[in-house]
């Protein structure tokens, strides 16, 4: 449930144990649904091209945001700079991320290993919000991301090891680069447009970057980003681009832009430390490969975040701007 100021003034708990409370919620929930979209995915890349993929998701993100603007009647005005801004984090955060990820993916036929990329945003996070935001991490932050970077690039290793090639490997990185960028963007020139507004309008903005090119097929097979010649799973494949759409994008991704306000990008780049142990817990399902190595990057990961993570939510005060 959100909360605006007034509401929360009305309740009994005091604000400052409210809005933590609210916080960690979303950070929770997010977790565990973009711990899942990887192998979701998997799924729906049975049937359909990467830029499927990813156009679905903004389109169905889109319209589950909609319905709670109209509900809600959380509209906001913006300027012509904010829709220059709003292009910048829709092409950072939205376009390339949600193609990208699904064209490495199936370029390597696993999922879970991907996953375990997004652990770079916190480290990328952090450089880019110097010169942005002027804001410096304080020591136990930066020992906690230095040390986690350290344990990805474990992971990094572990995958030329297996075979990927360089070039798959420096696109799935350039995913975190690209939502590091984007969530410090927002903090440092969208901060004052309303959160709904925000996500709806990156999200429109972001599908509409793709959608031409998903309808130029030969766009799409010079690219190599057309979809399998023999569709699979049909059913399957729709359904999984469902719980992308609504709940993988248009609800975690307004809950996500709320944390990157409220608490400052650090803490919600934060989510992908825990997102890529969610991603191995169904890459196992999937029986997936493996490695010691892996498993020793991760749990040396989970350590870091739990070390930046601790007392790191910032008490709000002011009014939650949905």
């Amino acid at each position: 449930m959100l909360y605006d100021g007034a509401n929360a003034l009305s309740h009994s708990l005091p604000l400052t144990l409210l809005l933590p409370s609210v916080s960690y919620f979303f950070f929770l929930f997010i977790c565990v649904i973009w711990g899942a979209s990887f192998i979701l995915m998997d799924r729906a890349l049975q049937a359909m091209g990467p830029i499927a993929v990813g156009l679905g998701r903004l389109i169905g993100g889109s319209i589950v945001v909609g319905l709670y603007c109209l509900v809600t009647r959380k509209w906001a005005r913006l300027s012509r700079s904010d829709w220059m801004h709003i292009g910048v984090v829709a092409v950072l955060a939205n376009s390339l991320p949600f193609a990208m990820q699904p064209y490495v993916m199936a370029q390597a036929d696993e999922h879970a290993y991907f996953g375990l990329m997004v652990a770079l945003v916190p480290i990328a996070t952090i450089l880019i919000s110097i010169p942005m935001l002027s804001v410096h991490p304080t020591s136990r932050q930066l020992v906690g991301v230095l040390g986690g970077l350290a344990c990805m690039g474990l992971i990094v290793s572990d995958g030329q090891q297996r075979g990927i090639s360089t070039l798959h490997l420096l696109m799935a990185l350039s995913v975190p680069v690209a939502y590091a960028i984007g969530n410090t963007y927002i903090k440092w020139k969208l901060d004052h447009v309303p959160t709904a507004t925000l996500t709806l309008m990156t999200l429109l903005t972001g599908a509409a970057v793709l959608a031409p090119l998903q309808w130029a097929p030969g766009a799409l097979e010079a690219l190599g980003l057309s979809g399998p010649a023999e569709p699979q799973n049909v059913a399957l494949a729709w359904s999984s681009l469902a719980v992308l759409s609504v709940l993988g994008t248009g609800v975690a991704i307004l809950m996500f832009i709320h944390l990157i306000k409220t608490e400052g990008p650090l803490f919600a780049g934060m989510v992908t430390y825990v997102v890529p142990m969610m991603a191995l817990v169904w890459g196992g399902y999937d029986k997936e490969k493996l490695t010691t190595t892996e498993i020793v990057g991760v749990a040396g990961t989970l350590a870091m975040v739990a070390l930046v993570q601790w007392r790191s939510a910032t008490t709000v005060v002011d009014e939650v701007k949905v």
